[in-house]
């Protein structure tokens, strides 16, 4: 009976362990963010016909802040018949963050790539331990060239953004937020902050961070594409709801004089794109809604051939 007790007592001695490991791998989940409404304006059209047929004076500049190196194919998802013919050679994805300067509402991100972390403390820079945990059991690792960080880039362009939008909580999408000004606001997708989200990406933001969330169920539709937000009601910036390789994931269109289509990791490269294969989402719900908003962006990519794609980790084609 001794002998048991020792047994049963080491046994809760290593649960609480275990436990205590775990919370703290995890805590930045049980953060909560402080979230107002995304003020919705009337949309200036309800096709997509009348969008493109009515350019904007908005620009758009991509750069790279960095690089994922990884098996490329081990964020699509696992059901899809096309994944045998996907190249499972690990290589360099570049980690982008996209420059949106509009000439009345001024200066704003498209997610916020790497800081300059990942060029002092490679390979996994300031992400969580417990992503830096999944990241080296998967054999991903991260890298940067020194001044290729956010905010170098944006000393040099000399840009002084007021607001991201995140296409989706994951840290090689967060980790730049440190270069930012304290007031800066983030949008996200109402949902998208869940707790796994906050745990893989909460130590990137200040305490006081301020979020604005875009409630999508209240979103017209925007046949191919599923529900649409006119972010400034002028027809030249849209969000399009594409969740699955996360809760609410988005989706950009930059209505400017060459039409862009920032999918986000909706589809994280060209391949995945052009052969219909969807990414990977935290469960088989979510991957299963990720190749419904992949259908949804490919359809609209061959209904408008004219609007050029740059997906999650690829710039595609000039």
């Amino acid at each position: 009976m001794r002998i048991l007790k020792r047994l049963l007592l080491v046994a809760a001695v290593l649960v609480v362990v275990v436990a205590a490991f775990a919370a703290c791998l995890v805590r930045g989940g049980f953060r909560r963010f402080e979230t107002a409404p995304y003020p919705v304006h009337p949309a200036a059209f309800t096709n997509w016909n009348d969008v493109l047929a009515h350019p904007r004076d908005i620009s758009l500049t991509t750069f790279q802040t960095g690089v994922v190196h990884m098996d490329p194919c081990l964020n699509l998802d696992p059901a899809s018949p096309r994944q045998a013919d996907c190249d499972h050679a690990p290589r360099d994805l570049p980690v982008l963050v996209h420059w949106i300067h509009h000439p009345k509402f001024g200066d704003f991100l498209i997610d916020t790539g790497f800081d300059d972390s990942f060029a002092k403390h490679p390979p996994y820079g300031s992400y969580t331990e417990a992503m830096k945990l999944f990241n080296w059991g998967n054999g991903v690792t991260n890298g940067q060239e020194p001044g290729m960080d956010l905010a170098a880039q944006l000393t040099r362009l000399n840009v002084h953004p007021t607001a991201v939008f995140f296409t989706h909580l994951h840290p090689d999408h967060t980790g730049g937020v440190s270069a930012l000004a304290p007031q800066t606001e983030f949008v996200i997708g109402k949902a998208e902050a869940s707790f796994l989200a906050r745990a893989a990406v909460a130590n990137h933001f200040p305490a006081n961070a301020k979020f604005l969330s875009i409630d999508f169920s209240a979103a017209p539709l925007m046949p191919p594409l599923g529900p649409c937000v006119d972010l400034f009601g002028d027809g030249s910036m849209w969000a399009i709801s594409a969740p699955g390789h996360t809760d609410d994931d988005m989706a950009f269109l930059i209505n400017g004089e060459s039409p862009v289509l920032l999918t986000g990791d909706a589809s994280h490269f060209a391949w995945a794109f052009k052969n219909g294969v969807g990414p990977r989402g935290w469960n088989d719900a979510g991957t299963a809604r990720g190749r419904v908003s992949l259908e949804r962006l490919r359809a609209f990519a061959r209904a408008y051939p004219n609007v050029r794609l740059i997906y999650g980790h690829d710039k595609g084609q000039p």
